[in-house]
């Protein structure tokens, strides 16, 4: 499982391990790309190291989310 996130700068792949992570994640994406005010985001931490999407920039970028582990299965986020 993965989402890919493709901002107007660069491409960030999240990948996860633990389903109940992801669902985690995904949930937190989905409310900051409907926040109206702009004011949450999402927090990715992987191998002790973490990145912080504002809500603000995933309202600007592609999401995708590949749930099958071969990557095939892919169904983009469009607002």
């Amino acid at each position: 499982m993965k989402i890919e996130i493709k901002t107007p700068i660069e491409k960030v792949t999240l990948e996860f391990d633990n389903a109940e992570y992801f669902k985690k994640i995904h949930e937190e994406i989905t409310e900051s790309i409907t926040d109206e005010l702009n004011i949450k985001g999402v927090y990715y931490e992987k191998e002790g190291s973490g990145t912080m999407f504002p809500a603000l920039l995933l309202k600007n970028s592609i999401i995708t989310v590949y749930t099958s582990p071969d990557s095939s299965s892919a169904s983009p986020f469009f607002l």
